[in-house]
């Protein structure tokens, strides 16, 4: 099967898999939510060298197991991909880092194609993918930079959103192609602008256009402000105006400025509940992002917290 038939197949079953699942297309995605009604088990453990593993019902399933090791992003991917073997009739399935030894995607068997390619449409399907760039105030994406940023509102990988991409023709392939070679790290490099940040941690631009909308954060996860004129208010507890122990972090520009105070905060290990950040811009309005935070996925969902 060709990766266009995958991607047919794939798009279809995912379009249905947010009816049936009740789950919105229109923004960030609940995977884990939609595993859950579709009456799949999950649990996370570590597991090395393996994304993920998919267990059907003649092996004690429908249950899949998640590599904890994993960023967030990655693990939402991974649990899409094991939601797209159940959903499109595939059997037990595991799914290592490296699916092949060569280019990425050849020669994948048909199940990993439909069900990688029902990872995209199902995490980012045209609405969510609308929604994105509407939250970074941007018509379309411009730069690699543009697509980093799409993908923080997305919860999705940054080369599998460029490659995905193409697929809804927002870039065509010549682009994919230089756009593909730059590395998430380096993108974040360029928005941290010597912002120390954890390895794994993410850094998210809080425009204008974000305004009440929801981001979904980890600690560590840095929140630059950049509405015109606007500073932060007094942070809400599990925020903090400075950097968290900067030791093992990366301060990707040691020689660059620091920011107006009262533009950055990042998310510290203390924030144990959902929350809203708000900021005050020069014409006296104010600014809403609300934040959910991301729980520690280790071991059943149901205890997930």
């Amino acid at each position: 099967m060709s990766w266009n038939s995958a991607h047919g197949a794939a798009m279809i079953a995912a379009a249905q898999a947010h009816e049936a699942l009740a789950i919105a297309a229109d923004a960030y995605v609940d995977v884990f939510g939609g595993l859950r009604r579709a009456g799949v088990e999950v649990m996370g453990r570590r597991l090395g060298g393996l994304l993920g593993l998919y267990i059907d019902t003649s092996h004690g399933g429908p249950a899949c197991l998640l590599n904890i090791g994993l960023e967030e992003v990655s693990m939402r991917h991974t649990a899409a991909h094991e939601l797209g073997h159940h959903l499109m009739g595939h059997g037990t399935s595991i799914d290592h880092q490296e699916q092949s030894s060569g280019r990425w995607g050849e020669g994948w068997p048909q199940h990993e194609r439909e069900a990688e390619a029902f990872a995209s449409w199902f995490l980012m399907p045209r609405p969510a993918a609308r929604a994105a760039l509407v939250r970074c105030g941007l018509a379309r994406p411009q730069s690699p930079l543009d697509v980093y940023r799409m993908a923080r509102w997305m919860g999705t990988p940054y080369a599998t959103t460029v490659r995905h991409l193409v697929r809804l023709k927002v870039i065509d392939r010549p682009i994919e192609t230089v756009w593909l070679k730059y590395s998430p790290g380096s993108l974040k490099a360029q928005l941290a602008d010597g912002l120390p940040l954890e390895p794994q941690a993410h850094i998210h631009l809080l425009t204008p256009a974000a305004h009440d909308a929801t981001l979904h954060v980890a600690a560590g996860d840095c929140l630059l402000l950049t509405v015109p004129g606007a500073h932060y208010d007094p942070l809400p507890a599990g925020l903090a105006g400075a950097p968290p122990d900067t030791v093992g972090q990366l301060s990707f520009l040691d020689s660059a400025p620091a920011p107006e105070p009262g533009r950055v905060a990042w998310v510290t290990q203390e924030l144990a509940v959902d929350t809203t950040v708000t900021a005050t811009t020069a014409s006296a309005d104010v600014f809403r992002a609300n934040l959910q935070l991301t729980p520690g996925r280790e071991g059943l969902d149901r205890f997930w917290a």
